[in-house]
C-alpha cells in the first residue's frame, strides 16, 4: 500500500497503472461461461464450501471480487481463509491480471471449496487500478467487497458484519485498515467520523477495508474513477461522494482485514503528490485540508514526512524531483503550500551532503 497504509489496489507490475480504456465495461450475460444472476436471486449455499454454517441470506446479499497479479502463494492463503469463512457460499470472482505464475492453477485447486467461484483472466495486464474498476462494474449483488490477494483475513469474530449485510441498512462497512485503531465499533456515519477528526479518507481508501452498497458506485463515479487511475486512487471519488451524502457506516468490532505488504509503486513523494491530487477534488476547503493531513497521524509527523520525502527524492530520483514539487505547488493551499515552499530548497542541496546526513542521523 501507500507509505502510510492507504492502498489503492493489489500490485500489478505496471509502474503507472494506466487505464487501457475509459469506457465503462458492462458484463455480458455470460461473464465467464456461467449465466449472470440478478440481485434478487437466492444464490444459496454450496456443499463444496467449507466455511461452516453458511448463510443463504448472506450469499444472496454480497458479492466478492478478488483482484490478483503474480502472487500465487499469497492468493492461495487468501482463498483458503475465504473458503473457511461465512463468505464461502457467496459468489466470488477472481480477476487475474494476466499473471505469469501459477495463479490459474491455484484458482482451479480451490474451485471445489467454494459455492460459486468464477475466474476472469484478462488477455493482458490492464493495471491494478483499472482491474479494481472492472471488479466494481461486474458486481450484481446488493453489496460488493473487492478483496486484495495479499492481506491477512481473520473471520473469527465477524457476526456483526454478517448481520449488517443481511439487514441491508448501512451503506458502508469498515473491516480493518491502518488508521482506525481507535475507532469505536458499531453504527456511525461519515459525517460523525469527520467530526471526531477520524482519518476517514485514509482508512476508506485502503481498498479491502470496505464492503459497500453496490448501487452507490454509479456510472458517474466509475467515469471519474478512470480519470483518477493515474493518481493511484480510482475509488477516491466514491468515498468523497459518501462523505458528501453522510453515508451510514458500520465499524466492525474486530479487524477482519489486516494490511500486509506494500503495493504502491514509486517513492514517498510520488505517492504523496497523487494523494494530494485526489484530495484536491474535495470541494469543502476544510475537509480537503484535513484529508491531505490524514496521511500521517499528526501535523508534526506530516511535516517531517514531507521533509524526508523530498530528501529521498533528491537522493534516489533527482530527475523527477522538481516535477513532483511543481505538481504539489499547483494543488496545495495555505499553510500546506507554505510548508512545501519551506522544504523545497532541500532539492538544491548536493546529494553527497544529504547522503552523509542521512547516514549519520540514522546512527
Amino acid at each position: 500500500g501507500g507509505p502510510a497504509g492507504a492502498v489503492p489496489a493489489a500490485g500489478d507490475g505496471r509502474p503507472d497503472g494506466q487505464c487501457l480504456s475509459e469506457a465503462r465495461l458492462r458484463p455480458s450475460d455470460d461473464r465467464d461461461g456461467a449465466p449472470r444472476r440478478s440481485r434478487g436471486d437466492d444464490r444459496g449455499c454450496h456443499p463444496g464450501g467449507d466455511g461452516g454454517n453458511l448463510s443463504t441470506a448472506l450469499s444472496s446479499q454480497v458479492e466478492l471480487l478478488l483482484i490478483t497479479y503474480n502472487r500465487a502463494p499469497a492468493l492461495a492463503e487468501t482463498l483458503d481463509r475465504l473458503a473457511r469463512s461465512p463468505f464461502a457460499g457467496c459468489r466470488l470472482t477472481v480477476l487475474d491480471n494476466h499473471s505469469s505464475d501459477e495463479t490459474p492453477e491455484v484458482c482451479e485447486r480451490f474451485r471445489p471449496r467454494f459455492g460459486d467461484l468464477h475466474v476472469i483472466r484478462h488477455p493482458m495486464n490492464i493495471g491494478a487500478n483499472p482491474n479494481y474498476l472492472r471488479a466494481v462494474e461486474l458486481s450484481q449483488a446488493a453489496y460488493t467487497w473487492v478483496v486484495a490477494d495479499d492481506d491477512d483475513l481473520d473471520f473469527s469474530d465477524c457476526e456483526d458484519v454478517v448481520a449488517a449485510i443481511e439487514d441491508g441498512e448501512v451503506d458502508l462497512i469498515s473491516l480493518g485498515a491502518p488508521g482506525r485503531e481507535d475507532w469505536a465499533p458499531g453504527r456511525t456515519s461519515m459525517g460523525a467520523l469527520l467530526s471526531r477528526a477520524a482519518r476517514v479518507f485514509f482508512v476508506f481508501t485502503f481498498m479491502p477495508n470496505t464492503i459497500f452498497r453496490t448501487e452507490l458506485f454509479d456510472e458517474e463515479i466509475i467515469a471519474e474513477g478512470y480519470a483518477l487511475v493515474p493518481a493511484l486512487y480510482p475509488h477516491f471519488a466514491f468515498f468523497r461522494k459518501q462523505v458528501e451524502r453522510d453515508a451510514s457506516v458500520l465499524i466492525s468490532k474486530r479487524e477482519i482485514v489486516v494490511r500486509r505488504g506494500r503495493t504502491v509503486p514509486g517513492s514517498e513523494l510520488f505517492w504523496f503528490h497523487r494523494w494530494v491530487r485526489c484530495c484536491s477534488t474535495i470541494v469543502d476547503p476544510s475537509v480537503r485540508r484535513d484529508a491531505i493531513y490524514e496521511v500521517r497521524a499528526t501535523r508534526g509527523e506530516w511535516l517531517r514526512s514531507l521533509t524526508v520525502s523530498v530528501i529521498q527524492e533528491r537522493l534516489h530520483f533527482p530527475e523527477r524531483l522538481w516535477g513532483e514539487l511543481a505538481g504539489l505547488a499547483g494543488v496545495l493551499r495555505g499553510r500546506q503550500l507554505a510548508a512545501l515552499v519551506l522544504v523545497a530548497p532541500i532539492g538544491l542541496v548536493p546529494r553527497s551532503v544529504l547522503g552523509w546526513l542521512r547516514t549519520n542521523l540514522a546512527r
